[in-house]
């Protein structure tokens, strides 16, 4: 009698489309979710730490760190996927650092955002094929090609100078150039590797208004080259990018009119965005000057004693106090100051080094 009523039972169910409980043990969750959510949460990690990276990246490394991201869009787009997504995240990452508003950079912005426009309106279309797909791409590299050329040509100066060896090479800054005792600053260690006087003026605690002031003393050593290290003050005290602006474009000027050229550094005002939007760079376009990358800084701030990575490696370059440069430290600017004017004036303004005695 059970068994004529559960086979009615069953009849019912499969007429009416309800579900039939069995005996049967029921069946496990797959294996492959929990691998899926892992690699899930694997690839976010990724991408952040990408993302984290990239906003630290130093100006001497954007183009690269622009490649990075055009290539992952590239590949993406000739898989026949979105790929903006990439685009988009480089694009907000160069307007987060205010990277410098030069015509290549504009232009590969503005490519960025009309590729990125096109992907997600035509995503549909028959368009949206391995064709356009290499025509966006042979675009953005394009651009990005245009930016490495002009982003080059910003650091290195069209300038010659023919070396004088009497005339001096004069170095304005504040406190990173004037040094803590007994180390001197990279001046003190420049002099050891370039063939012509060096005059340190370092004064600490200026800001670019108090550089102009020591112009007349700069000028009175007859200098071939002025390296000035001066503007980060000036972010520090609350002064505009504009009158630091003003202020650097009036050394500049006054230096080339008692016949001296200009080498600039960069100063950093923050690991991940300038708030000065890339001051100096803006400027060595303008002006055709001679420019050391805040690499310089970044450098020696890396190598800190006080806070990883650099707690935990030798060859400290950053003073006890987590500002200054030790004499390694200046040493490692100098070398940096000294390319740039090995660049500006030739391989003779650098010190030989003497044959070792075998």
């Amino acid at each position: 009698m059970m068994a004529q009523l559960q086979l009615a039972l069953a009849s019912d169910s499969k007429s009416m489309n309800l579900p039939v409980e069995s005996d049967a043990p029921s069946e496990q969750p797959s294996l492959g979710k929990p691998k899926t959510s892992l690699f899930g949460v694997f690839k976010t990690l990724v991408i952040a730490f990408v993302v984290v990276v990239s906003l630290l990246s130093f100006p001497s490394v954007l183009p690269w760190m622009v490649a990075f991201w055009l290539v992952w869009a590239s590949v993406l787009l000739f898989r026949n996927r979105p790929g903006w997504l990439p685009l988009l995240t480089c694009f907000v990452i160069l307007a987060v650092k205010l990277v410098p508003r030069t015509p290549a950079m504009i232009v590969l912005g503005c490519v960025m955002l009309i590729v990125i426009a096109i992907r997600i309106r035509y995503r549909h279309h028959r368009l949206y094929d391995r064709r356009f797909a290499g025509f966006c791409v042979a675009a953005l590299w394009g651009c990005w090609g245009w930016m490495f050329y002009e982003f080059h040509a910003i650091a290195n100066s069209s300038r010659t100078l023919v070396l004088d060896p009497a005339r001096p090479v004069v170095c304005l800054g504040d406190s990173l150039t004037q040094g803590m005792i007994p180390d001197r600053g990279y001046p003190g260690a420049l002099e050891a590797m370039i063939r012509v006087p060096v005059v340190n003026r370092g004064f600490s605690g200026i800001a670019t208004s108090q550089g102009l002031g020591q112009m007349d003393r700069v000028l009175a050593d007859h200098p071939q080259v002025v390296v000035i290290e001066l503007g980060g003050h000036d972010f520090l005290k609350g002064h505009s990018r504009a009158a630091t602006k003003a202020n650097l474009l009036k050394m500049i000027q006054t230096c080339r009119d008692h016949d001296a050229e200009v080498i600039l550094m960069e100063i950093p005002r923050g690991f991940i965005f300038d708030p000065f939007a890339s001051l100096e760079r803006e400027i060595a376009y303008e002006q055709d000057v001679q420019l050391v990358a805040d690499t310089w800084l970044r450098q020696i701030v890396v190598m800190s004693p006080v806070a990883p990575p650099g707690m935990w490696m030798p060859g400290f370059q950053l003073s006890d106090d987590g500002i200054h440069s030790n004499p390694a430290g200046s040493k490692a600017i100098a070398v940096r100051v000294a390319e740039a004017l090995q660049k500006m004036v030739g391989d003779d303004i650098r010190v030989k080094p003497t044959p070792k005695n075998r």
